[in-house]
């Protein structure tokens, strides 16, 4: 459908121009946009490449946060449709269109590495995305970004050494900690389990665990309730030792440290 859209000589022309973007359907729609506001003089065509960038990435933010993707589970997006919102980021956002079209161009001097490619950030991670809780960064820096906080990764269940269990360790970033234990990126603070061979693993960002935050309450209803078990270890009547797994069901957990407990 959205092939129409687009006269196969000015897809050629963007192409030639742009390289291959991998113009798959919504990127025809961002590119259709971008002629089409062009052609209206909304904008120039100098900035026809920088208008179908930003129309991809709110495109992405509103079906990604609609459907829980990845690591915009949880987060709200109060745009609905992504040629309202870029005609909103136009005329009231224009330091941050200054700086998404600076941002392009360095992007297109740098071959289109998509380390370089501009991306819509949030301000403040605990708010959702609106036009006043955003910010341009490329799409390193916003990936470095997302991992950077310390966090801290608690074994809370270790099947296969007793003495490893109840374990704590600080990593400089999200990142770290999931590739200590061999997990892709996703969200932390969520009170849930990552479970890893026989270990079951927890993992929080410092201000969790120092008590300076609280976790964030999530009104998903597929986060109602969890059973897990625990291994106790403890001394047979008639010598030895014994671990008995006791069983519980909980809704989230958040594991607080003291200050004492860090020396």
């Amino acid at each position: 459908m959205a092939k129409r859209l687009i006269a196969d000589e000015v897809l050629e022309e963007w192409i030639s121009t742009y390289g291959d973007q991998n113009y798959v359907d919504y990127k025809l729609r961002a590119l259709a946009f971008a002629e089409k506001c062009s052609e209206e003089g909304i904008i120039t065509h100098d900035e026809k490449f920088s208008a179908f960038l930003l129309h991809g990435s709110i495109y992405s933010r509103i079906t990604n946060c609609k459907y829980n993707t990845g690591m915009y589970k949880h987060v709200e997006c109060e745009w609905e449709n992504e040629e309202e919102t870029f005609l909103a980021v136009l005329h009231k956002k224009q330091a941050f269109w200054l700086l998404w079209k600076e941002v392009t161009e360095e992007y297109m001097k740098n071959d289109f590495k998509h380390s370089f490619r501009p991306t819509i950030d949030r301000l403040n991670e605990k708010e959702g995305y609106s036009l006043d809780n955003i910010q341009v960064l490329t799409n390193a820096k916003n990936c470095a970004k997302a991992t950077s906080f310390p966090h801290y990764l608690f074994t809370v269940v270790n099947t296969t050494d007793p003495t490893k269990q109840q374990t704590f360790r600080r990593f400089d970033s999200k990142g770290a900690a999931f590739k200590h234990i061999g997990l892709p990126y996703s969200k932390s603070d969520t009170g849930r389990f990552h479970q890893v061979g026989n270990c079951l693993y927890l993992l929080q960002s410092e201000d969790v665990t120092l008590g300076r935050v609280e976790m964030e309450e999530y009104e998903n209803p597929e986060d109602v309730s969890y059973t897990g078990s625990f291994s106790i270890t403890t001394e047979h009547p008639h010598g030895g030792t014994i671990t008995i797994n006791r069983n519980f069901t909980y809704e989230r957990m958040a594991i607080i440290l003291k200050q004492d407990q860090l020396i």
